[in-house]
């Protein structure tokens, strides 16, 4: 069974205000784990002895492609540390996506591979409206973002299969970037949940953009929203 996870640039502004607090009131609602974006000051060890006590995995890290291309050894001395071993690139400014960014992700993830971790590509809408995605590289997973999918247009359930980790990230519709939790919104979840499962997807990892209201209580409703549609398909 697929485990459920926390982007946790959901909570970015309670994690830049304290770091730790949000990573315990993460673990406290019952997220399984997190995937980083940044540590907001903190050295690895640190960060990695909360999550130890806390249970919670480290299930990956999102970075942007310079940072990936830049800071590989500062990255491959933190999943020492933190324990995850897929490192995903986070964003490509859409004007970007041309043959001479493939090339970098081709390098890129030669190099992760080299370093014993796995290089993965997290899209957004631009992505798919482009046809970026069926010519990422050999060897680079794809971190759907099944809400960016269906922003775009494509049923999220044709693209998965492409990799172990899948953003589970709601609309309210189609058009505009109005972002909600997890079952709020038009994307459809019920049905995209089970079809995740059944190809055999480790980790639906919550993301949510923006929120109206406390990031926390966001982030409370959408693992509600997800654990239900895994109880169905159990």
């Amino acid at each position: 069974m697929s485990r459920i996870g926390l982007n946790l640039y959901t909570v970015r502004r309670a994690a830049a205000d304290d770091f730790e607090a949000t990573i315990r009131q993460v673990a406290a609602l019952g997220y399984e784990g997190v995937e980083l974006f940044d540590l907001h000051g903190h050295e690895p060890a640190r960060v990695a002895g909360w999550l130890q006590e806390l249970g919670l995995v480290a299930v990956a890290r999102h970075a942007r492609l310079e940072t990936i291309e830049s800071e590989l050894a500062e990255l491959v001395a933190e999943a020492q540390l933190l324990g995850w071993r897929r490192v995903v690139v986070s964003w490509v400014d859409p004007a970007e996506l041309d043959t001479s960014t493939l090339a970098r992700i081709a390098t890129a993830a030669r190099l992760v591979a080299e370093a014993g971790l796995e290089l993965g590509y997290h899209n957004h809408d631009a992505e798919v409206e482009q046809g970026f995605l069926d010519r990422l590289p050999q060897g680079v997973f794809l971190e759907l973002d099944a809400g960016w999918a269906w922003y775009a247009g494509v049923d999220p359930v044709s693209l998965l299969g492409r990799g172990p980790l899948v953003h589970i990230k709601d609309f309210r519709v189609r058009g505009s970037h109005s972002f909600c939790p997890v079952g709020d919104g038009a994307v459809g979840f019920e049905r995209i949940v089970p079809a995740a499962v059944a190809v055999g997807v480790e980790w639906l990892l919550v993301e949510q953009d923006e929120s109206d209201g406390s990031e926390i209580e966001a982030a409370r409703r959408s693992l509600a929203a997800v654990i239900t549609m895994l109880g169905e398909v159990a």
